[in-house]
């Protein structure tokens, strides 16, 4: 037991997870992606997919795996992947991608990179291949995402300019209203997230025609600290799309790191300069999604299911994987993400004020107004009972050192938190938390209680690291039977 030396905290067992069936709906999900390529084998997902408890996975449409023959199209492939995620209780999201060799001149076996936009050839034949493709999955299919990171030149190798992505989201969507009227189309799939350069692109999309396009505008993040800069980025990416559409969604779309980076792979992929190991990546994994749907993500996708035996024609094993290359068994980022699945499955929203507290690290200051040590916190509401995370916002490279702090918390009159109970996502370890009411009527220390005020809640001590840790209410969740 984790944190047994803590008297204020009893061991109660373990977390029992939900599984994806038994979930109604929920904003998590996991990448399926590059299956266009043959990258990894999919029966390493079956075992397990279902018992992860997400509700959304993206696959990728591989126009040249699917058209290898003018005019026809061969789904089989594709058909197998989508009947298989959606019979573990899982939703299908398809993003539209990549070009194919029979139409663009200089075009790999694979199409990657190269869009169908020079040539009314071109144009034509991809929208003949979205209709057929909506046409066939439209009675088990509702969302479609145009391409993959336009705004990088490994996935649009012509150049990356706003306009030309537009036009090609502007001849899909065309297709997809036809075919499938309520369909949600997706847009953006944008690589760099929210630096100035994809905030700029953004914009420039905006300002091509995009929102009036699409319905969902999706982002990736991938970020050696996710913290960093957000309160820069999220305030400008949310007011780019009230400015221009306020009814847009905001997905994340990918993000994720790998927990072992062979020596020839460094600096291939995203953040494979990094530290790594598997408690690394599953330390991220809980902060990125943690920090994603605390500002306003309606889905958030962990980039990816499994390890990758090879990248594209570079031929090196990547280990973005949840489950392990070697025998498809879970890594600790699986049951990370198995633990945020079960507690913030809808009815599950960002708290936007319900809640807030103050964390004091004790080692710091004697005085908790006095405190030096940042922390960060993500609140959030499933129904009237208020879920609160917390972490030290340091590097996840580094091993966690674990302090104690004390915290103030203050929840709306019309939430319950009866029974608190801590939750370690990692190791789904469940805590029975001690809690006083501190029931002066303001701040001043000095003051006497006052048996007749309500007070705020406090607890003290609770654990902090870099690892984040959840607080919610026991009626919330189940325990394992022993």
């Amino acid at each position: 037991m984790k944190y047994s030396s803590y008297s204020n905290l009893r061991y109660l067992g373990k977390l029992e997870t939900l599984k994806s069936k038994d979930i109604a709906s929920s904003r998590l999900g996991v990448g399926f992606e590059t299956l266009d390529r043959d990258m990894w084998d999919p029966a390493q997902a079956w075992p397990v997919l279902n018992d992860l408890g997400i509700k959304w996975a993206r696959l990728q449409t591989g126009w040249a795996k699917t058209e290898k023959e003018r005019g026809v199209y061969d789904f089989a492939w594709l058909d197998d992947l989508v009947d298989k995620v959606i019979e573990r209780g899982v939703k299908p999201w398809l993003s539209l991608s990549y070009g194919n060799p029979l139409y663009t001149q200089g075009a790999s076996a694979h199409g990657v990179g190269f869009p169908p936009i020079h040539s009314q050839e071109e144009r034509e034949a991809w929208q003949a291949y979205v209709r057929a493709l909506v046409i066939h999955f439209r009675d088990r299919v509702d969302h479609y995402e145009v391409w993959n990171e336009p705004d990088l030149t490994s996935f649009w190798k012509c150049g990356p300019k706003a306009a030309d992505y537009v036009s090609l989201v502007r001849i899909t969507s065309v297709v997809v209203r036809e075919e499938q009227p309520e369909a949600r189309l997706i847009g953006g799939a944008i690589a760099w997230g929210m630096t100035p350069w994809s905030l700029k692109y953004l914009e420039d999309c905006m300002r091509a025609g995009l929102a009036d396009l699409v319905d969902v505008i999706s982002y990736h993040g991938y970020k050696s600290i996710p913290e960093r800069h957000t309160t820069q980025e999220f305030p400008a990416f949310n007011h780019i799309i009230e400015k221009y559409k306020a009814s847009l969604d905001t997905w994340q779309g990918e993000a994720g790191m790998q927990s072992r980076v062979p020596e020839q792979a460094r600096g291939v992929g995203a953040l494979s300069r990094m530290k790594s190991s598997e408690e690394i990546q599953a330390r991220m994994l809980l902060r990125r999604f943690l920090l994603d749907l605390g500002n306003g993500a309606k889905v958030c996708s962990y980039f990816h299911m499994a390890d990758f035996a090879h990248y594209a024609d570079f031929k090196q094993t990547f280990h973005y994987g949840l489950v392990r290359l070697e025998d498809g068994s879970p890594k600790p980022a699986y049951y990370a993400l198995q633990s945020l699945a079960t507690l913030l499955c809808d009815p599950m929203e960002p708290g936007l004020g319900r809640t807030s507290c103050h964390m004091s690290v004790l080692s710091d200051s004697e005085d908790p107004r006095a405190t030096k040590v940042p922390t960060w916190q993500a609140n959030f509401v499933r129904g009237n009972i208020p879920v609160h995370a917390w972490w030290l916002p340091e590097s996840v490279e580094d091993d966690p050192e674990q302090q104690q702090m004390e915290m103030t918390y203050w929840i709306d009159s019309d939430l319950k938190l009866d029974n608190p109970v801590l939750i370690d996502p990692l190791t789904q370890e469940v805590y029975a938390v001690s809690v006083e009411m501190d029931k002066r009527t303001c701040a001043e220390t000095w003051m006497s209680p006052d048996p007749s005020a309500e007070g705020v809640r406090v607890f003290k001590p609770l654990p902090i690291s870099t690892d984040p840790l959840l607080l919610t209410d026991l009626s919330l969740i189940a325990l394992r039977p022993t």
